[in-house]
């Protein structure tokens, strides 16, 4: 696994060797930034289930301004921490349960312009949960958008609050970008 754009271009990140860790495959991460374009730089990105660190770091090699992993496996934070430490880059990293953690994070009165969410595949319930903990604290930039990684069969429900903006298939592997409804 290796970061495939910007300043940090092909540099190998740590192994991923934990069975519950699926990290995004190259060509689903070159086409989530290939969506993305300039929308990366200077914007503050959130990482959820953020696992090897991956998408995140992949941010920050392409000029995000900060960025935030969260992921509740011990082993993938220990994973997170050694991925950013071979890049030489700087997060904040948390360790806890979604959706239940966003509530603890402390980022008062901060919001994100770019959140991933890459979850375990099969849990539409689990989606739709962490999207209403988003709205209901306000963790969206108005600007923002929300990039979901799952499997191209999970439909998952989306709060009156947030609308589709992209979405792509890769194999069995679905991405959909997400934005907030502006009234």
């Amino acid at each position: 696994m290796y970061i495939i754009g910007g300043k940090l271009k092909g540099r190998k990140l740590a192994n991923c060797k934990i069975g519950s860790i699926r990290p995004a495959m190259a060509l689903v991460r070159k086409s989530i930034f290939d969506t993305l374009k300039d929308f990366v730089v200077n914007a503050s990105i959130l990482d959820l289930c953020a696992g090897s660190g991956a998408l995140g770091i992949e941010a920050l090699s392409r000029g995000a301004g900060d960025l935030t992993l969260v992921d509740s496996n011990k082993d993938a934070i220990k994973l997170i921490y050694k991925n950013l430490e071979l890049c030489k880059l700087k997060a904040k990293v948390v360790f806890g349960k979604l959706p239940k953690v966003l509530n603890k994070i402390d980022v008062k009165n901060k919001s994100f312009n770019l959140i991933f969410l890459d979850p375990p595949y099969g849990r539409s319930d689990f989606i739709e949960n962490v999207l209403k903990v988003l709205i209901l604290n306000k963790l969206i930039a108005k600007d923002g958008l929300i990039s979901i990684e799952s499997e191209e069969k999970c439909n998952f429900l989306l709060p009156g609050e947030l609308q589709l903006y992209k979405e792509k298939k890769y194999g069995n592997t679905r991405v959909t970008f997400l934005k907030q409804v502006i009234i």
